[in-house]
């Protein structure tokens, strides 16, 4: 497990991640060497490939460091939170939070939900010199070590220490941060996939630049810019927006992504409207719309302000009389009860008055109750217009205020939140299978995991997500410490909990997944790692010493996320006669010591006598298994093989 991770890690090399793709589909590139013949590749490629020569590199100070670190596999853990997980509530659910580096995280999640992730919002740190960021790795490479590793010099190898020690907040620093991050989060991506990133001014050309390395220059979508605040700073250009980059992992599938949930609801209105207009006229019609939109706005999603109807169908109101930005006409517009002039829009109407009169006239504008109210236009279901616009305008600060209603205990227990309502405006134009995740793995106050819960009540879908978030300490000086809270991811995991609670009382019938399983990401303690390394695995005698030091349940967790089972995987507990073993899939596993001759021959019963047990590969934690029980085990292989009609594998994991 561990021991040999450490092992395969001596070799990564920068080139690492990519040389394994190429293996996989031009294996007749490489030499019996396992060299890489470039011009093999080049003639296998060329006569069916538009190549371009064209010159253009990208580059920056720890980029060969930062494609090392997507080849580096994790050496830490996968604890599961028992306790939490066992309740009614978790016990069941496909939602999964991890508290963990994003980057352990990733490495984990790849080895069972690659392909598996449909959609991915992150809102990572912006580096803008007051957010905390500075980038400070786990990984304490030499600079000797890095010299060999990545091919540079002395002085470039002791910039990339410098830079990932603690010490540098730059862009390069920024950059090495998230490139293998969003590498990782490539191949997460099922082959429709959409990726959204949240950033500012301070790295926004950056991280288009990077994406466009890692995903594709062509697989860029677009970029929304959200309007999201009133900035009156009189002395600079006054900063309203940040942005949202949006990439797919292949452009010619994103017809099969773009499929808005507002277009199922438009359709909905516009046929429940010409249903109820040829069963019913005047104030009949008005009274049975009314009843059923209140039976059903929750499920309206955006378009819940269509709460009127004539013969025309569904309606709502739209101020688009207002002329945008300049001086528009002014009239008067008499009210049809009042008999008294409406007020006008601040900067007058957009219309000449013949055109305004002539949408009164066919009954298209919607007055008020008096002449107080501006009036609007009649905005009818059918013309609406479904797209995914590139400005978005939201309030930023609709985050903080939907927190403080569920901690009203706390004035700011999370600085800068995202509302759940930008994220619920995204994903609602995400078409999500119910066997794909959406993913977050820059956790922070979980606005994700509410916004997908809130979706998925409002709309009836069953969208699953997995959050990953630091447990950064929170300082004492904080509100949040003095509330008990002492790291970030305890924030976010009680807000999942109480944004559950909140979607239940308010909706008692709904019956979707309210609850999430939690997961711990540990590094391995030095003193156990010296005892792994002087373990010696010709030692006859075997004990549970190592497996005490990792827990049973964490290792086996480990090891179903390595096979591809993922998080929460279904298992089944295997007698043989006093020995455990656990079956999951093709795999069994057996952590424990003791394995027995009686358990040996129990085995090969089980393997003869029931048809439906046929793991092909067994499983065993070297440290538990002295020489006499893997010889055992080798030897009866045979018996085993002949029964079944197959070569199981004997796997010994450290």
């Amino acid at each position: 497990m561990v021991q040999q991770i450490r092992n395969n890690n001596e070799a990564v090399t920068p080139v690492s991640r990519e040389m394994k793709g190429l293996k996989e589909f031009f294996p007749q590139c490489f030499n019996a060497q396992g060299e890489f013949d470039i011009d093999k590749f080049r003639e296998a490629i060329e006569p069916h490939v538009d190549v371009t020569r064209e010159g253009r590199s990208y580059d920056f100070l720890g980029k060969s460091y930062a494609r090392m670190l997507s080849s580096l596999d994790t050496t830490t853990v996968i604890r599961p939170d028992v306790e939490h997980n066992s309740k009614p509530e978790n016990v069941n659910s496909e939602n999964i939070y991890i508290s963990g580096d994003n980057l352990d995280a990733l490495h984990h999640l790849v080895k069972s939900y690659t392909g598996k992730v449909k959609c991915i919002y992150i809102d990572p740190p912006y580096n803008t010199g007051t957010d905390g960021f500075v980038y400070n790795d786990k990984f304490k490479f030499t600079a000797e070590e890095l010299e060999k590793k990545l091919s540079i010099s002395p002085d470039e190898a002791e910039k990339i220490i410098a830079m990932t020690s603690g010490h540098r907040a730059s862009h390069a620093a920024w950059l090495t941060f998230m490139m293998p991050r969003l590498q990782l989060a490539r191949d997460l991506l099922s082959k429709d996939g959409v990726i959204f990133i949240s950033i500012d001014d301070n790295e926004q050309a950056y991280l288009k630049q990077l994406c466009d390395n890692v995903f594709g220059e062509d697989n860029f979508v677009g970029e929304i810019i959200w309007n999201n605040a009133t900035d009156n700073n009189p002395t600079n250009i006054t900063i309203e927006h940040e942005y949202i980059l949006c990439y797919t992992r292949n452009r010619d599938l994103l017809e099969s992504v773009w499929k808005s949930n507002i277009s199922d609801i438009k359709d909905l209105l516009i046929e429940k409207g010409k249903e109820l207009n040829s069963l019913y006229k005047g104030e009949q019609l008005q009274t049975m719309w009314k009843k059923w939109y209140k039976e059903n706005k929750s499920q309206l999603g955006e378009l819940d302000r269509y709460k009127y109807i004539d013969e025309g169908g569904v309606y709502t109101g739209s101020q688009s009389v207002h002329n945008p930005g300049k001086e528009g006409y002014r009239y008067d517009i008499i009210h049809p009860v009042t008999k008294k002039p409406c007020k006008q829009p601040l900067m007058g109407y957009r219309f000449p008055e013949s055109s305004m009169q002539k949408m009164i006239d066919e009954g298209k504008i919607l007055f008020g109750d008096d002449e107080t109210k501006l009036v609007e236009i009649k905005l009818y279901a059918s013309e609406y217009q479904d797209k995914f616009s590139s400005v978005y305008e939201l309030d930023s600060r609709a985050g903080a205020n939907e927190l403080r209603k569920l901690f009203p205990e706390a004035k700011q227990i999370f600085k800068n939140p995202k509302t759940s309502e930008l994220i619920i405006h995204i994903l609602s134009y995400i078409s999500i299978e119910e066997d794909k995740y959406i993913m977050d793995f820059f956790g922070g106050s979980c606005t994700t995991a509410d916004a997908i819960m809130q979706l998925n009540q409002k709309q009836e879908k069953k969208a699953k997500f997995i959050l990953v978030q630091l447990p950064e300490k929170i300082a004492e000086d904080k509100e949040a410490y003095k509330l008990g809270y002492r790291t970030i991811d305890e924030i976010g995991m009680e807000r999942i909990k109480r944004a559950a609670k909140k979607i239940k009382e308010e909706n008692p019938l709904f019956a979707g997944d309210l609850g999430f399983k939690h997961y711990t990401l540990e590094e391995v303690p030095e003193n156990t790692l010296d005892k792994l390394d002087a373990f010696d695995p010709n030692v006859i005698l075997s004990t549970d010493d190592v497996l005490n030091m990792f827990g049973r349940d964490t290792v086996l967790q480990t090891w179903l996320v390595n096979d591809g089972y993922g998080l929460g995987a279904k298992t089944e507990d295997i007698v043989l006669d006093n020995y455990h073993a656990t079956l999951c899939g093709h795999h069994l596993y057996m952590t424990d010591a003791d394995f027995t001759e009686n358990d040996m021959t129990a085995l090969v019963d089980r393997y003869q006598g029931d048809p439906s047990f046929n793991p092909d590969c067994i499983v065993l934690f070297g440290y538990s298994f002295g020489h006499n029980a893997k010889d055992m085990l080798e030897k009866n292989k045979p018996t085993i093989n002949l029964v079944k009609d197959k070569n199981v594998i004997i796997d010994v994991r450290y």
